[in-house]
């Protein structure tokens, strides 16, 4: 009788393990099951929230450019009852409250004139962009030069070039552009073509020898912001390609005075096609926009100015290897000051110090997503050891100076780049394997050849020994954090409750059956 029991309870037991194991494997499957379908409701609303998006602005677009009326010189177009202005990066925005009928340019007679391109009025109203300037007077306004306007009371900038909007906040934008998907509502004015009223009583006059800049005799206007204490006599660009300025004793970015005195060697320094930094060669200080690198740590050694081997421009102090990282938007340290003595350039992608010569090389990291897409990860720039200085002499320079240069160290011959990244060629040092190829090189005057002899392994890369590395990780693109986030906020809970509801009812059967 013992024995029966025995069996019987181990059969139960058994018998309940069995099926609570089963309950349990179903519990996974479901979650599984609610992980499937929430993917699948994410995936399908990304692509129609994408289309949706993508058919409204630009099949819109297309058609107001190639049917609708302009207005002259200007970016102004009228059709079907709309009048319409392109904001670049933005698309194009349509005016409000606009009386069609008395529409019209503003045009300054001045055909070099590009700042009135975005300047409209009617009757009531005057625009920038597709923003009413509201106390603007339309029937007394004043073209007076340089992106400057006024009615005789009220005076404004209004800039040619679009920006980003600032006053627009990422979750309203977000909420906007989902309402815009899926609605009749206005587009998000995710950029605007800046203006801003200007705080004087006196007439202004445009500053003829430079772009958006104004006098009221007394005071200088950039953009319509004041150059606090500014010589408009000896104020100056640094160079004509950005926005710093200086006169006889101060120093501008933009409209904002910088926090030291003009050394008369200020110099804009950066990489093929990157940010350019201000760097005062006298003080060695160095300004990104009004950003400052620790001035009590000055003077810093620029490397790698216009060159096309690195991803970030290098400052070197007594102590450290420094760089501005682009997206935490400040100074960091890289590393030791591993160099001996004095630091002088062979090329922007090639330098020596007092025993060494090193190189720079620049790559990127892609990240990859599953079924296809992804971003950029991060920017890397690394400098290398190459060898002993003692020894190398140069022997001539390729395509004048423009591609490159031939070194010798011994037997051998190397040729140093300057083509860069940007032509698909990613080493700057490569050693030359014959006499024949040494002899293209010198006679080179055409940049393909330089590829090809890299392609045929004529070129042979140089590898030499990492020292330092500066590394500047990016998040990823905005507009896929911008559809996750409206996916997140507006269709998961959606498809979690639907599915937990099916969850619950398959439980309540499983647990009836029991």
């Amino acid at each position: 009788m013992e024995d029966f029991e025995e069996k019987f309870n181990f059969k139960k037991k058994k018998r309940d393990f069995d099926e609570d194991f089963e309950f349990k494997k179903k519990r996974s499957s479901d979650t599984l099951f609610i992980v499937k379908i929430i993917s699948i409701g994410l995936i399908a609303f990304s692509f129609l929230f994408s289309f949706l998006i993508i058919r409204k602005i630009g099949s819109s677009d297309y058609e107001i450019e190639e049917k609708g009326y302009k207005y002259g010189r200007s970016q102004f177009i009228k059709y079907q009852g709309k009048i319409s202005v392109p904001v670049p990066s933005g698309g194009r925005y349509f005016l409000e409250n606009v009386d069609i009928s008395s529409f019209s340019e503003v045009d300054s007679g001045d055909v070099s004139d590009r700042s009135t391109l975005v300047v409209g009025m009617d009757k009531n109203h005057v625009y920038c962009g597709n923003i009413s300037l509201s106390d603007l007077n339309p029937n007394k306004l004043e073209v007076i030069g340089n992106g400057y306007y006024t009615d005789g009371t009220n005076t404004y900038f209004c800039s040619p070039f679009s920006e980003r909007n600032e006053k627009l906040s990422v979750p309203m934008e977000l909420f906007q552009y989902f309402m815009y998907a899926f609605s009749k509502t206005k587009k998000p004015q995710s950029y605007i073509y800046p203006y801003i009223k200007i705080k004087t009583d006196k007439k202004l006059k445009p500053v003829k020898i430079y772009q958006y800049f104004a006098t009221d005799g007394e005071k200088v206007y950039y953009k319509g912001e004041v150059l606090g204490n500014a010589d408009l006599n000896t104020l100056k660009s640094v160079n004509d390609y950005n926005e710093y300025f200086a006169d006889k004793e101060n120093i501008y970015y933009k409209s904002k005075l910088l926090p030291i005195k003009n050394s008369g060697k200020l110099k804009i320094v950066s990489t093929e096609q990157g940010n350019e930094f201000l760097y005062d060669e006298i003080n060695g200080y160095v300004f990104f926009g009004t950003y400052s690198f620790d001035r009590g740590k000055a003077p810093y050694k620029v490397l790698g100015n216009e060159g096309n081997h690195l991803n970030s421009l290098v400052f070197i102090n007594n102590e450290g290897v420094y760089y501005y990282d682009t997206k935490l938007k400040k100074q960091k340290r890289a590393g030791d000051n591993i160099f001996i003595g004095n630091i002088e350039e062979i090329s922007p992608n090639v330098f020596t110090d007092d025993e060494n010569i090193y190189y720079f090389h620049a790559y990127s990291i892609w990240s990859k997503r599953k079924g296809g897409g992804g971003g950029l990860a991060s920017r890397n720039t690394e400098i290398y050891y190459l060898d002993k200085k003692e020894g190398w002499k140069k022997i001539a320079d390729v395509g004048s100076g423009v591609y490159g240069s031939v070194w010798q160290k011994g037997d051998k011959y190397y040729y140093f780049d300057n083509l860069g990244i940007s032509q698909l060629i990613d080493n700057a040092i490569y050693e030359i394997t014959d006499m024949r190829t040494l002899e293209e090189l010198r006679s080179s005057q055409n940049d393909g050849v330089i590829k090809e002899l890299i392609e045929d392994e004529k070129l042979i890369k140089v590898e030499g020994e990492k020292k330092i590395k500066i590394v500047e990780k990016y998040k990823g693109n905005w507009d896929y954090s911008m559809i996750f986030f409206i996916l997140c906020i507006f269709i998961v809970p959606t498809i979690f409750n639907a599915c937990k509801k099916i969850i619950s009812r398959r439980i309540d059967n499983e647990a009836g059956r029991f």
